[in-house]
């Protein structure tokens, strides 16, 4: 951040980084919303989710992205997978598929 003399913000720097993919976040919110998906998700539930000591030993990697949405009834509307880091889900694509009442 820049300040001016009386230290009120002139500049953030931070809007000045460039934003990725089709949903305009930078990396660094993407990596806070990824902290935060980890902290509520993957660590609270990692004996469900972690993959076996045999998969380990086949060379499964765990990934964290992805989007699975489903009807009332659990058929698959829509799903999506990363491609990599800083990859997300394009939410209006999520919005193209639910269909509306």
């Amino acid at each position: 951040m820049e300040l001016d003399d009386e230290g009120k913000v002139v500049l953030n720097k931070f809007t000045e980084l460039p934003v990725v993919g089709e949903w305009p976040r930078r990396p660094l919110e993407l990596a806070t919303l990824r902290l935060q998906n980890m902290m509520a998700i993957s660590i609270k539930n990692w004996k469900d989710l972690a993959p076996t000591d045999a998969e380990l030993e086949a060379g499964v990697l765990t990934q964290l992205g992805g989007c699975v949405i489903c009807d009332g009834n659990g058929n698959e509307v829509f799903s999506y997978k990363d491609q990599g880091i800083c990859c997300v889900t394009n939410f209006e694509d999520i919005l193209d598929k639910i269909p509306s009442e």
